[in-house]
């Protein structure tokens, strides 16, 4: 971390955020469940059931490691029945730190390449951050403030990335508000303003990008304002979101300080970590708070915003909290369409849904025993699988993507490898469970080749139940 850096920070901070800081200090564990237990006696619904265990180890394997299992593993937990030593476990592997920035590079530049961004470089660097523990607050910063060489500095790729509109994914990544309509036109249901993109805006205008030996290069020349205000007027300073000016001739990093140390941005981040896990935004969809789409369960909403501003951003630990909740553990809800609905927005029940492309490949090579593929190459793999249109519209939201007809001619077209083991092994390595009296009865005699190639393309291991 840069020593100019650290003393910047610290300086503003003490200058803008030193009353918010005391107020935050005792915060605890958000109480989710008994959020919703209120809201679900209000709405008169009954939540389902907690999952089993099996479901349960697939579950936040899929969620914290990108993958289903092993059969090793599974053998484990349900012999030791250890769920805070396995969460451990897991939020302590280099595995975690891998998946989640594989997560988080999709969300700020998308799957697909681009000739001047190394997206690989910005992988590596949030999987350096996820490995020290650096708060999501410093993480966003980094981000927003970045200079330097795509190649060199892996941040820097966020922004070369979006270098033509820098202001909507840092709002709508960082704010968890769009902006999009307003770079045009003032929306009738929106309370954001051209005018508030346009002073957002210059907080970008001091950057520029040359291209050097070995990648592109991002330059801050920084304002060239009269810092005692003489010169200065709303139509050449910017404005955040909150009506705030910057003080300084450092605009950019203003933003980034302004950014984190907003309500809204604690807000969007323990929405996105909720969503990441559960599948469903508290706001939804994820990056789209307005009139339109408010929060389903404001409590919620604020108590893992809480959490996170009081527990210094810590990523693991509102994992933690998120997937200790029974709301993380319930199954689908068994009820008519429209009674479904409200279970699943309400978190009353967990709705099914597709595994990432990242997922199902890190899934196919974990069941098949081969090696996991690296991520420059299992997110070519990736792209390959969803086809490159829809990987170049995937920023933001990778759960947003829903699978192409020519990814799954591809996925069904794919080798497998003969499986070893009998039935109940077969069964155990693929959906991290045994076959059901049913099953072994129907099923009794079929090639393991041919078990295997059904069960990997049958939706009990497409989707995360």
């Amino acid at each position: 971390m840069k020593a100019h850096r650290l003393v910047y920070v610290a300086l503003l901070t003490i200058l803008l955020v030193v009353a918010d800081v005391a107020s935050t200090a005792d915060a605890t564990d958000a109480p989710i469940d008994q959020i919703l237990a209120a809201v679900h006696l209000d709405a008169g619904i009954t939540p389902t059931e907690r999952c089993d265990d099996p479901t349960f180890l697939r579950r936040i394997s899929l969620d914290l490691l990108g993958r289903v299992p092993t059969v090793d593993e599974l053998d484990r937990f349900e012999a030791e029945k250890d769920l805070a030593g396995t969460l451990d476990d897991m939020l302590r592997s280099e595995e975690f730190s891998r998946y989640w920035s594989q997560l988080w590079t999709t969300i700020l530049v998308g799957r697909g390449e681009s000739r001047q961004v190394d997206r690989e470089a910005l992988r590596r660097w949030l999987q350096t951050q996820f490995e020290q523990q650096s708060p999501l607050d410093q993480i966003a910063f980094d981000l927003i403030s970045a200079e330097g060489v795509t190649t060199l500095d892996g941040d820097v790729n966020f922004l070369v990335a979006n270098r033509e509109d820098p202001v909507t994914p840092v709002s709508r990544i960082f704010l968890g508000v769009q902006l999009d309509c307003a770079r045009c036109h003032d929306h009738p249901l929106d309370r954001w303003t051209q005018a508030d993109y346009t002073a957002m805006r210059r907080f970008f205008q001091t950057i520029s990008l040359r291209e050097v030996s070995g990648g592109v290069q991002l330059v801050d020349s920084g304002a060239r304002v009269d810092l005692a205000g003489r010169n200065n007027t709303a139509d050449t300073t910017p404005r955040f979101l909150t009506g705030s000016r910057p003080r300084t001739a450092a605009w950019r990093r203003e933003l980034a300080l302004m950014t984190v140390r907003s309500k809204p941005f604690a807000r969007a981040m323990g929405n996105r970590v909720w969503q990441l896990l559960i599948g469903r935004g508290i706001v939804d969809p994820v990056d789209g708070l307005s009139q339109a789409h408010p929060p389903s369960v404001p409590a919620l909403h604020q108590a893992l915003a809480d959490q996170l501003r009081g527990n210094g951003f810590d990523l693991r630990g509102l994992i933690r909290t998120i997937v200790t909740s029974d709301a993380y553990a319930r199954i689908s809800p068994h009820v008519d369409a429209a009674d479904r609905t409200e279970a699943i927005e309400l978190f009353a029940g967990r709705a099914p849904r597709p595994l990432l492309p990242e997922q199902l490949i890190a899934s196919y090579a974990t069941v098949m025993k081969r090696d996991l593929p690296p991520p420059d190459r299992l997110n070519t793999l990736a792209v390959e699988f969803i086809g490159q249109s829809a990987a170049e519209t995937g920023a933001i939201d990778p759960l947003a993507l829903q699978r192409t007809s020519q990814g799954l001619l591809q996925e069904l077209a794919a080798e497998t490898s003969p499986p070893s083991g009998d039935l109940d092994a077969i069964f155990r390595a693929s959906l991290s469970r045994s076959p059901d009296d049913w099953e072994r009865q129907r099923l009794d005699g079929v090639p393991g080749t041919d078990l295997l190639y059904v069960l990997l393309h049958g939706n009990e291991f497409v989707f995360s139940h």
